[in-house]
């Protein structure tokens, strides 16, 4: 089968280290390893492909013209950012449909799959151009998010917009079940919706254990320092804060040769704060923030932990699939995670990791001293996670459902 991928969020550069770009690139690759032929068609590619990855990429370029006028919108004290960000994006859906257009027609795919964007209409006209299926891929609602954390000027037109695009799919994925719930509050069918968290390459994050030492030592963490880590964008829901007062109250707490390591893995506007939050705390000398880490890198990182942390914080609308969780336990790592969400699916406590409540200091703190605590519990624990995660987190796993869903969905005349 052949299969369209598109993706026209300019936020997500399809070889870009976070976690939107990683997920576009494993379920695509896992797509071709299923024996797919697979293209992608995206607002960015960001740059040259990762080592390993040959799913080919058509970036398509914005117009000269509607560049021009993004451009003047966003220095227009009248419009500024928010506005001009949304007008390009209407821009663009109509760019993209018809630059992208003769390209596919040359590749004649069996079925579009398009990861939603604000305001990206693309995948709904050219699936009806080309009398193809349309799976539409949905990671958050999208204008209720635009709205509480970066602004939305025409919430009224992106909230008309969302419900088009959400009812006129020929099937829905979402990655979490709260937002599937969410998505049939739009009108979409329930039986349309089908719900498929992230995934992980198993094989490749439990190879990061062989080079633990010599991350450690390339990280300057003395032999035998327990390293309490993080993987992610640094941003405040993560509740990166609250782990960092963790791990303060840890230090003061234990004895100088059992104190823990805190390796943070990952870049974000959050960093600045933490770095001197960790300062003020008396814990900068046992705290590494490494920056933005190619993924391919990322096994050996979480290779080099004790346990690995998903420190949420409390939140209404927990709809998110954290990558992170999945990449932890692919590579056999105790983890501590905050009860919320999905999380709660996949951790069972005490016996896949340990959970905690959201924002609660002195339980994950806890949480992780009984993890450094009993190496043989904590090793128990990493396995079984890896066994969890082996069983139903995978990526091929979720590609040979998307491959159902759109032979499901293919015109009938096209089947025959």
């Amino acid at each position: 089968m052949r299969l369209a991928y598109l993706c026209t969020d300019f936020g997500i550069p399809v070889h870009g280290s976070k976690g939107a770009s990683i997920h576009v690139r494993e379920l695509s690759r896992a797509l071709r390893a299923l024996g797919h032929e697979v293209e992608i068609f995206a607002a960015r590619a960001g740059g040259p492909a990762p080592p390993e990855f040959h799913v080919p990429v058509h970036e398509i370029a914005l117009a000269h013209a509607d560049k021009l006028r993004y451009d003047l919108l966003r220095d227009d004290p009248a419009a500024g950012e928010v506005v001009a960000k949304e007008v390009r994006s209407m821009l663009f859906t109509s760019t993209f449909r018809h630059q992208v257009a003769p390209l596919l027609q040359r590749f004649a795919p069996n079925a579009l799959y398009e990861r939603y964007s604000l305001q990206g209409t693309a995948g709904l006209d050219l699936a009806h151009d080309l009398d193809v299926p349309l799976i539409l891929e949905v990671n958050a609602p999208l204008s209720a998010e635009q709205a509480t954390h970066r602004g939305l000027a025409y919430a009224r037109t992106a909230r008309a917009v969302e419900w088009t695009i959400a009812r006129g799919a020929d099937h829905v994925v979402a990655v979490s079940a709260p937002l599937k719930e969410w998505l049939v509050s739009l009108g979409v069918a329930a039986e349309r919706v089908t719900v498929l968290p992230n995934g992980v390459d198993t094989d490749r994050f439990a190879a990061g254990e062989h080079g633990r030492e010599a991350t450690r030592a390339r990280l300057g963490i003395p032999p035998g320092t327990p390293i309490v880590g993080f993987v992610g964008t640094l941003k405040a829901w993560h509740g990166t804060a609250t782990l960092v007062d963790a791990v303060a109250a840890l230090h003061r707490e234990s004895s100088p040769r059992s104190a823990p390591h805190l390796l943070v893995v990952g870049e974000g506007p959050q960093r600045a704060d933490l770095a001197e939050q960790a300062a003020h705390l008396g814990i900068a000398g046992a705290t590494t923030f490494t920056g933005t880490v190619p993924h391919d890198e990322i096994p050996a990182y979480i290779g080099a932990m004790d346990v690995a942390v998903a420190p949420y914080d409390e939140a209404p609308d927990f709809y998110f699939s954290p990558l992170k969780l999945f990449e932890y336990m692919a590579a056999g790592r105790p983890v501590v995670a905050a009860a919320i969400g999905q999380i709660t699916d996949c951790i069972r406590h005490q016996e896949t990791g340990l959970l905690y409540p959201p924002g609660d200091r002195a339980a994950l703190a806890a949480a992780i001293a009984a993890v450094l605590g009993d190496p043989a519990w904590a090793a128990a624990l990493g396995r079984a996670g890896r066994a969890e995660v082996q069983q139903h987190h995978t990526w091929i796993g979720n590609a040979r459902a998307v491959s159902e869903l759109a032979q499901r969905s293919r015109r009938p005349a096209e089947v025959g």
